[in-house]
């Protein structure tokens, strides 16, 4: 969420977290972001290693409609996908295959 500095009056983002993710939607294969200010996707934990899936707006919705145990539904949560600029990074996010 945006912060303000009243001093300043400049606005800051603050990250929680940041993940470089090379692939579309886990569902239906979309690309998450074409325009710089990005959109909503949906983040999934799944397994014992919490594997990362990731899902547009579009699956998420429908995901979460059908989502109905607690406990189910805590392995999920909304994110915001933006597009980077320059080249793509490969899966590990450092450029190395």
């Amino acid at each position: 969420m945006p912060e303000v500095n009243a001093n300043n009056m400049v606005p800051h983002l603050i990250v929680n977290k940041a993940q470089v993710v090379s692939d579309g939607c886990s569902a239906c294969g979309s690309v998450f972001a074409t325009n710089h200010a990005g959109e909503r996707a949906l983040t999934a934990l799944i397994g014992q290693d919490n594997t990362t899936y990731m899902f547009c707006a579009k699956c998420g919705d429908a995901i979460m409609g059908r989502v109905q145990a607690d406990g189910v539904r805590q392995r999920y949560v909304w994110d915001w996908a933006v597009p980077l600029k320059g080249a793509p990074l490969n899966v590990n996010g450092n450029g190395k295959k």
